[in-house]
C-alpha cells in the first residue's frame, strides 16, 4: 500500500478526486485500485490486480496523475513566488504579465524566443521523480518531496521566470519606444506631405513624386535622438526616418500586415498610416497626395 501523507488538506482532497476519476474509468478494464482517505490528511492507495505487475500497470499512470496534479496545482504558484522573492517585482500587474509570457514558454507558444526547447520536456522531470521514488509499498510526505526531489524543476522554472523578465522588459522598452514616437509627431511639424512605402524583401521609402529615396536623403532627415535602432546598418532602419520625416500620410504596401516593422508602423502613425495588397503598388496608378 502506497501513503501519501499531506499538510494541505485541500491538495490531499483534490488528488484523492482525480485518481478517483482515472479508477473509475479505468476498473471496467481491469484495474484494480482501492482508495482511501484519512481525516483528509493522509490518502492511501492499494494496488490489488494480482494479475498485472504494479510497474506495469498503475505505476505509470499514478506517476503520470501525480506529474499532472503537480503542474496544475502548484506551477503558476511558484512561477509567481519566483517572480517576487527571487526577482523582487512586487507589482502585481507587472507579475502577472510576467506570469503570462512564462506560461506561454512553458506550453511552447513562444517559438520567437530562442532556447525555449529546454523547457518542452518539463513534466519529464516530476514524471522521473515520481517514478523513481514510488514503490508498491511505499510512504512519503507530499510536500517535503516537493521541495527535496523536484530541484532541476524548480531550476528549470527559475530559468524560465529569467526569459519571461527579459521578454517583458524588452516588451515594456517596445512600448515606451511607440510612444515617444507617437509624441514626437504630435508635437512636430510634418517635413513631408506624403511618402509611399513599398515592401517585398525590404522596405523601400518612395516621395509624393514616387521617387526612391536615396540613402543621403535619408540621412538628411533622420534625428540622431530619435535612432532606437542601435548597432544596425542604414538599409535596415526603417521607423526612425519615417518618425524624423514626420508625414502627413503615409501609404504602405505590402502582403504582410503581421511583419513586426508594419505593426509598429501602424502603433506610430495610427491614422496617418494607410495600408494596401502589394498587388495595388504601381506608380502610375498613385498621383502625389
Amino acid at each position: 500500500m502506497i501513503a501519501i501523507h499531506f499538510e494541505e488538506k485541500l491538495d490531499c482532497s483534490k488528488l484523492y478526486q482525480e485518481l478517483a476519476n482515472y479508477v473509475q474509468k479505468y476498473q471496467p478494464l481491469g484495474l484494480g485500485v482501492d482508495l482511501e482517505l484519512e481525516n483528509e490528511a493522509v490518502l492511501y492507495v492499494k494496488y490489488e490486480d494480482v494479475q498485472v505487475s504494479f510497474y506495469d500497470s498503475f505505476h505509470p499512470l499514478l506517476a503520470s496523475v501525480l506529474t499532472e496534479f503537480v503542474v496544475n496545482s502548484k506551477e503558476e504558484e511558484w512561477l509567481l513566488t519566483i517572480i517576487e522573492q527571487m526577482f523582487y517585482f512586487t507589482d502585481q500587474d507587472e507579475q502577472h504579465q510576467i506570469l503570462s509570457i512564462a506560461k506561454a514558454v512553458l506550453e511552447g507558444e513562444r517559438s520567437d524566443l530562442p532556447d525555449i526547447q529546454m523547457f518542452f520536456n518539463r513534466k519529464e522531470f516530476i514524471y522521473q521523480a515520481f517514478a523513481a521514488n514510488i514503490e508498491e509499498d511505499t510512504s512519503f510526505y507530499y510536500e517535503p518531496f516537493l521541495t527535496f526531489r523536484l530541484r532541476e524543476y524548480g531550476e528549470l522554472l527559475i530559468d524560465c521566470v529569467e526569459m519571461a523578465i527579459d521578454e517583458y522588459m524588452l516588451e515594456q522598452d517596445y512600448q515606451n519606444m511607440l510612444e515617444n514616437c507617437r509624441q514626437h509627431l504630435r508635437k512636430t511639424t510634418p517635413k513631408v506631405n506624403c511618402l509611399y512605402i513599398v515592401h517585398e524583401d525590404t522596405f523601400t521609402i518612395y516621395d509624393q513624386q514616387f521617387r526612391e529615396l536615396t540613402k543621403e536623403e535619408i540621412l538628411y532627415y533622420l534625428e540622431e535622438e530619435l535612432v532606437f535602432e542601435e548597432g544596425a546598418d542604414l538599409q535596415d532602419i526603417m521607423i526612425s526616418p519615417l518618425v524624423s520625416m514626420a508625414p502627413k500620410t503615409i501609404h504602405l504596401f505590402t502582403d504582410s500586415p503581421e511583419n513586426g516593422i508594419v505593426l509598429s508602423v501602424q502603433a506610430i502613425f495610427e491614422e496617418r498610416l494607410h495600408i494596401y495588397p502589394l498587388k495595388e503598388h504601381s506608380q502610375k496608378n498613385h498621383k502625389p497626395t
